[in-house]
């Protein structure tokens, strides 16, 4: 079982995280940034990993299912998926509005990033690398990291509309493998329940 993790660094990044560093000016909002993803993969399939202990099992599911969905949309270079797993819809209603962007600037943005990531990978591991994932350890964010986030967030937003009722930083075990190369790296995102629904809050690419 995972305890509630009241010590963690992470309890200062408040806003959704985005993918990694391809997109910097896709928003800076008070320190925090969404940034779009530089260092996942492509191919048709993937294996899902095996999820370490993580306390509820519906919990669980909700977090592999949410990274599941990830990978997919990356390997798939599907920007509008990315788009729906990365942040509430009132969040991007802000961001549309206060950066004169629509749907289809956002969508295009991921769409970029995740083709960037397809070419990264096709040249390290091959035009034939797939990649795969597993989930080797999860904890939880304090309850005040829950607070502070939905006060921070609604405030932004002018409105009392998002409540985070539950957060975890996962230990990402991911595995990109093709016919020139094998490569394995770590990542250590952060996936938030907002209004009954996960997101992704924090990639945790190193």
């Amino acid at each position: 079982m995972s305890t509630k993790n009241n010590g963690n660094a992470k309890n200062n990044k408040l806003f959704i995280g985005g993918i990694c560093a391809i997109a910097a000016a896709l928003l800076i909002l008070g320190g925090g940034i969404f940034l779009i993803f530089s260092d996942n993969n492509n191919g048709e399939t993937m294996t899902p990993g095996g999820f370490a202990a993580v306390g509820e099992e519906d919990t669980a599911t909700a977090c592999q299912n949410l990274m599941s969905d990830y990978y997919s949309a990356i390997m798939s270079e599907n920007g509008e998926n990315l788009y729906k797993l990365m942040a509430p819809p009132e969040y991007w209603e802000y961001y549309m509005q206060e950066f004169s962007k629509d749907e289809s600037d956002i969508i295009s943005t991921y769409n970029d990033a995740a083709s960037n990531t397809l070419a990264q990978w096709h040249a390290e591991c091959g035009d034939d690398a797939k990649v795969s994932f597993k989930i080797e350890a999860s904890g939880y964010q304090s309850d005040e990291f829950l607070s502070e986030w939905t006060d921070t967030m609604n405030e932004t937003l002018g409105s009392n509309l998002l409540n985070a009722e539950e957060a975890m930083t996962l230990n990402v075990k991911q595995t990109v493998a093709g016919s020139l190369n094998t490569k394995e790296t770590t990542a250590s995102p952060t996936l938030i329940k907002v209004n009954g629904k996960w997101y992704i809050l924090d990639e945790g690419v190193q």
